[in-house]
């Protein structure tokens, strides 16, 4: 698969870009997951749509915190 990431002016991601064939593949497999991980993704794209995002290094700290 190949993927392409576009950037705006100042470097921050803002799109993928995949092929048509990739996308396809990738969506047979989306309809493959549980309800549960679907909702999960839903929930995360409306988040990202919303602002509402943490860094990699936040997540992680809540993760390390267990161990």
């Amino acid at each position: 698969m190949t993927v392409k990431y576009l950037t705006d002016q100042s470097g921050n991601t803002t799109d993928v870009q995949l092929s048509i064939e990739d996308y396809l593949k990738l969506l047979e497999r989306a309809n493959e997951l549980p309800d549960y991980v679907k909702n999960g993704i839903k929930r995360g794209q409306e988040q990202a749509r919303n602002g509402i995002t943490k860094s990699t290094d936040e997540v992680m700290q809540k993760y390390e915190k267990g161990k």
